[in-house]
């Protein structure tokens, strides 16, 4: 046989083999690196957008009643309620903060940064505002060099809604009347009865942000198509609120975890501009109370 013809009809007869055999490489080769981009990716992913979180500025949010106006018959200094003001601490503590901003006005940074040096020296007894009760301690617990007040003061058009929906849509005073007082019980039952953890956590849940929500919706109805005098208060609060939002940014640096310590009517809009803020990341209060 002619040897040329024999090698000739062996490749051909063996070149589809060859052919499946390349192929069989090709796909495994291409599985593999699949494979290796399905296993390495996700973790690379992962470990980038930890790093991105870890840089987030953390805040919580502690909304609070303002301890020095409180009723006669409930006293932040009393032996009990100092005990009770330590375990609130420590719990929050837990946080481990870096910075504690205050509602006190950003102006009076200066004034409050003195209280605070002097309290620090023991030359400063504190007083029953929660800014000092609950920011100097929590600040000094730390040892943080200093506190920052963030607060915008900006006036609140309460009477002028009052007077209107008097003359125009009594039906609304009817409705805040039942709320507040259905509001003032339940406030009382917490005053005498609830330990100080119980009430800082009703000031801080779902629950009491939706019945501030049912109040404001309601209001907001007042004057619709005309003087809209009921859209007055909100745009008040969101003002102030994205005004005190913003000194937090001026004063936070990437990773810092911050306190915001203010009164819980406070929480709803802090909670969401934190939220909304590509750099910052909103810690729950209620995981730390």
């Amino acid at each position: 046989m002619n040897k040329q013809f024999v090698w000739s009809t062996r490749y051909h007869y063996n070149k589809p083999y060859y052919l499946l055999m390349q192929k069989s490489c090709d796909y495994i080769s291409t599985l593999l690196i699949l494979c290796v981009i399905v296993l390495i990716i996700p973790q690379f992913s992962l470990a980038q957008a930890n790093n991105q979180d870890s840089q987030k500025v953390k805040v919580m949010v502690l909304g609070t009643f303002h301890f020095h106006h409180a009723p006669d018959y409930f006293d932040i200094l009393s032996p009990a309620n100092q005990q009770q003001l330590d375990s609130v601490i420590n719990s929050i503590a837990e946080f481990e903060p870096t910075k504690i901003t205050l509602e006190a006005s950003y102006k009076d940074s200066a004034k409050f940064d003195s209280l605070y040096q002097q309290f620090r020296a023991g030359k400063h007894q504190l007083t029953s505002n929660e800014r000092q009760q609950l920011g100097f301690r929590l600040a000094d617990q730390f040892d943080h060099e200093t506190v920052y007040p963030v607060d915008y003061i900006l006036r609140w058009p309460y009477q002028e809604v009052m007077s209107w929906a008097e003359k125009n849509q009594p039906s609304f005073l009817e409705f805040y009347d039942q709320w507040q007082k259905k509001g003032a019980v339940y406030e009382e039952e917490l005053y005498k009865n609830a330990t100080l953890t119980e009430h800082l956590q009703w000031l801080n849940s779902k629950s009491y942000r939706d019945r501030l929500k049912k109040l404001r919706m309601k209001r907001l109805e007042l004057g619709a198509g005309s003087n809209f005098v009921g859209a007055k208060p909100i745009s008040s609060s969101y003002e102030r609120n994205l005004k005190i939002f913003a000194n937090i940014i001026k004063y936070a640096e990437p990773g810092d975890r911050i306190i915001a310590i203010f009164g819980a009517s406070h929480g709803y809009f802090l909670r969401e501009f934190v939220q909304m803020h590509p750099d910052t990341k909103l810690v729950e209060t209620l995981d730390y109370l």
